[in-house]
């Protein structure tokens, strides 16, 4: 069992490896702004698909059944917006300025510094607590299995996947993305099949759990679907790596399709297990499921399914951070500033999901703060440049974060809240400033 997994862990380390010895200093910042197509879709899918999906996914389709749909219809709007409308414009954009963070943008529109400061300041906190859940979800599978403990696991995940950023930054990332999305679509697909074998689609589907979802959770559902990929770093890291707009707009667009996919499956999944056990904890559906309803020769591969699931989403996020905080650093000393970043980010990730380990709890809460930036991001993307309107969004989603998890706590209801506070923000402008055609 162990050797495919450290198998695997070679395989990604060396594919580094050998990336670096061909890689400049763009090649690490920001993949050398050449990546075609295919690889865009993979690295979009694999970022959106790790290991707090495979628990979290199952998680609400054990708890809410066929009303999880709610968050897929926004996914589709939001992948479909952001891919044809929003992705070009921003690649065109990043052409005048050679952007490398999610703040360049609007500093750019805006001609104010500070904008870059605000909404790299707010994505970096974003991103890092998405480092934390893709730390905590894989250490807290692999040591439900008794491999190790948590402890031990989220020391080695840690690890790993610092080693492989480190060494090759963005076009590590990039790159590795592809390997882990085919390891992903192929495996779980064929696990899935196993569990839920002998059990119609058309079944599975009618069953009816225990929980229904508030009107207030589907409107969350929906928006944070909709929006949230307009809040993430490394989207728009993606945008400016992207060889060309049609590169672009095929790779972003079609990434929707492997996603609904999986979360198809997640959701037979997490039918199949309710219709067996009413009792168990969302954040254990998943691994209950493979505990009983597995065959156990297939363990290896599940192994290698986790660790896949967890590098392709932590190592996107720890590059986002890492790249965000040293956004101000000069040219000739980003690289370096970028590695010490990315050192103490997964230090900083390690202590707090030591901590931290309810899986959902950690996911609603992240998925609020994507919301943050969503309006602002919109704003300026849509040619928009007064300063005082992007910057009162912008605070405006932080505050409503805020107010929602001290009214609602870590639930959905939460997007509905942050959404209020980024619209409100908008009234607020600094002077008028002409509408640009982008």
């Amino acid at each position: 069992m162990y050797v495919y997994l450290l198998v695997y862990i070679l395989l990604i380390i060396g594919f580094s490896l050998y990336l670096s010895r061909s890689s400049s200093a763009e090649d690490f910042l920001i993949g050398g702004r050449n990546r075609g197509g295919l690889t865009i879709l993979f690295s979009k899918f694999a970022g959106a698909v790790g290991v707090s999906t495979l628990i979290s996914y199952t998680g609400y389709a054990y708890r809410f059944g066929v009303g999880m749909s709610g968050m897929l219809v926004g996914a589709v709007i939001g992948y479909a917006l952001f891919a044809f409308w929003a992705a070009p414009r921003v690649k065109r954009l990043s052409l005048e300025g050679q952007f490398y963070t999610q703040g360049d943008l609007p500093a750019h529109l805006t001609q104010d510094k500070r904008s870059a400061r605000l909404t790299n300041g707010v994505t970096t906190v974003v991103q890092f607590f998405w480092i934390v859940l893709s730390l905590a979800g894989g250490a807290k599978i692999i040591a439900y299995f008794d491999l190790f403990s948590y402890e031990t696991a989220l020391l080695l995940t840690t690890g790993v996947v610092m080693v492989y950023v480190l060494v090759s930054g963005f076009k590590a990332v990039v790159m590795t993305d592809v390997v882990q999305a085919v390891i992903i679509l192929a495996f779980l697909g064929l696990l899935v099949y196993g569990m839920t074998r002998g059990e119609s689609v058309d079944a599975l589907l009618r069953i009816p759990t225990g929980e229904h979802v508030t009107l207030g959770s589907i409107i969350g559902l929906v928006l944070y679907g909709g929006l949230s990929v307009f809040g993430l770093a490394d989207r728009y890291q993606l945008c400016y790596a992207a060889r060309d707009e049609q590169s672009l707009k095929r790779g972003m667009g079609l990434a929707i399709v492997p996603v609904l996919i999986i979360a198809f499956l997640l959701l037979l999944l997490g039918l199949q297990v309710y219709r067996l056990d009413t009792s168990l904890d969302p954040d254990m559906v998943f691994v209950y499921a493979t505990q009983n309803l597995m065959d156990t020769s297939w363990l290896p591969a599940l192994l290698v399914l986790f660790f896949a699931g967890l590098m392709s989403t932590a190592d996107s996020a720890i590059f986002a951070v890492a790249s965000h905080v040293t956004g101000g650093v000069s040219s000739d000393k980003r690289v370096n500033s970028v590695r010490y970043a990315t050192v103490i980010t997964v230090v900083l990730a390690f202590g707090i999901a030591w901590f931290w380990r309810s899986i959902v709890d950690i996911t609603i809460v992240g998925a609020a703060l994507r919301m943050t930036l969503a309006v602002a991001m919109i704003y300026v993307i849509g040619g928009h440049q007064n300063k005082g309107r992007f910057m009162g969004s912008a605070m405006g989603g932080v505050l409503g974060l805020l107010i929602g998890l001290a009214i609602f706590g870590a639930k959905p209801t939460i997007a509905i809240v942050v959404l209020v506070g980024s619209l409100l923000g908008l009234l607020y402008r600094s002077k008028k400033v002409e509408v640009r055609e982008v």
